[in-house]
């Protein structure tokens, strides 16, 4: 009878599929778009732009409309690769001062930014999965940075090769996908293209779509570049879908700074300011059966809470000093009042001392929003900052056109003292 029952056990055990560790893990898709107004999707009530994908896949999603990331796009990317402020990690801005061509200074920023604590692809990596990076990596390639596998082979400035997905096809990320289900491993995607960022060059069937409808024709091209973007977003979701991927998929979407439809970089009060269309975004994480889809908008978010968030899907390290939320933790969200927000100068003037190239901190709390002028001034012509202390309520007044201070000094008071605490 023993001998029966082992061999029957045998038996069904050679019938029931295996699973390993690795194989049993949720696969992780991180989407940054690039210079991409938050209220520019149809979604965030945009009357004109069409994304239908985007806007499918928000809806199947946790959704925070009130997101913040930091004005411009390296600093932001390094908030996502270390899971810190940019005063914490190190990059504050796209350049070191003296010019782009300095010598040595890829290697300066990428030393400063590897001596962080966390190296989000390096720690997924080390999870068991399948990393790969497309699109927008500053300062390093994509070995460096811990990705197993990607598209930028050089440290350059945007992301060099990277730049090509999207713009020319996904081709690379669906070999990838391949890739990773032929090893039965799950795999992470850093998929940040250069969309909508300039060049505005959308095709003239896409453009014919946008022309004539927006306030002005640098708009219509804008819009047609978001259009672009959202279409090959869908191919992606479709690629999983078709590949019975979906559902063990995760997906995180933010932009990295904000841009101005209407004026582009004509006038200062988006990429590179401290003001909403610089800074605001809206975020999103879509993993089926696992994340109850809602819209959320009164919950603040921030782009250090991408790095948590991630570790905490994937099982990696966590290294124990991000002061960032999961965003999947409905009840530490809600009970957050306060983000900050830190803009700097395009270029670093000292990677030593971050103060020294700062334009303005700002505080979010509830709708209320201080922005707090920094000892730096602006080096750039679209990049903007109060001379003095401005208040403002988002509630009332979403793109900030009056300044309340003077009407509520004990609130700029509190806040104030909000952000001297941040500087203890």
């Amino acid at each position: 009878m023993k001998k029966i029952l082992t061999a029957f056990a045998l038996l069904v055990a050679a019938c029931v599929p295996s699973f390993s560790a690795e194989t049993a893990k949720p696969n992780v898709i991180l989407i940054i778009s690039d210079d991409h107004g938050f209220n520019d999707y149809g979604f965030m009530g945009h009357e004109i732009v069409k994304s239908p994908h985007l806007d499918r896949m928000a809806a199947e999603s946790l959704l925070y409309t009130r997101g913040y990331v930091m004005p411009v796009c390296s600093p932001t990317l390094a908030c996502l690769l270390t899971g810190k402020m940019p005063s914490a990690n190190g990059i504050t801005g796209n350049d070191l001062s003296n010019g782009r061509s300095k010598p040595g200074q890829r290697e300066a920023l990428r030393e400063q930014l590897l001596g962080n604590s966390l190296t989000l692809p390096k720690a997924v990596t080390e999870a068991g999965y399948l990393t790969f990076q497309t699109g927008k990596i500053w300062n390093g390639t994509y070995q460096q940075m811990g990705f197993t596998h990607g598209m930028t082979n050089t440290p350059g400035r945007h992301g060099d090769a990277g730049l090509d997905i999207g713009r020319k096809g996904m081709k690379p990320i669906f070999d990838f996908i391949d890739t990773a289900k032929a090893e039965k491993k799950p795999f992470f995607i850093w998929h940040a293209p250069f969309l909508p960022h300039t060049p505005h060059n959308p095709s003239p069937e896409r453009l014919a779509k946008y022309k004539g409808k927006g306030p002005t024709k640098e708009a219509d091209l804008y819009h047609a570049m978001v259009d672009w973007l959202d279409e090959t977003t869908g191919e992606m979701d479709a690629y999983l879908e078709k590949n019975g991927l979906k559902e063990n998929t995760v997906i995180l979407y933010l932009a990295d700074n904000g841009w101005d439809a209407a004026y582009a970089q004509k006038r200062d009060r988006a990429k590179l300011s401290p003001y909403e269309l610089g800074i605001r975004t809206p975020m999103f994480v879509r993993w089926p059966g696992k994340v109850e889809p809602a819209r959320d908008d009164e919950t603040l978010a921030h782009v250090i809470d991408f790095a948590p968030t991630i570790l905490a899907i994937t099982g990696a390290k966590q290294p124990g000093d991000l002061p960032g939320l999961n965003l999947t933790d409905r009840a530490a969200m809600k009970a957050r009042k306060s983000v900050f927000v830190e803009a700097y100068t395009h270029d670093i003037a000292d990677l030593a001392d971050p103060a020294k190239s700062r334009i303005a901190d700002v505080v979010i709390d509830g709708w209320w929003k201080l922005i707090v002028p920094g000892a730096a001034k602006p080096d750039r012509s679209f990049s903007g900052a109060p001379a003095t202390t401005v208040l403002y309520d988002l509630k009332s007044d979403p793109l900030e056109k009056t300044d309340v201070s003077k009407e509520h000094p004990e609130e700029v008071a509190r806040l104030k003292a909000l952000l001297a605490g941040t500087r203890k």
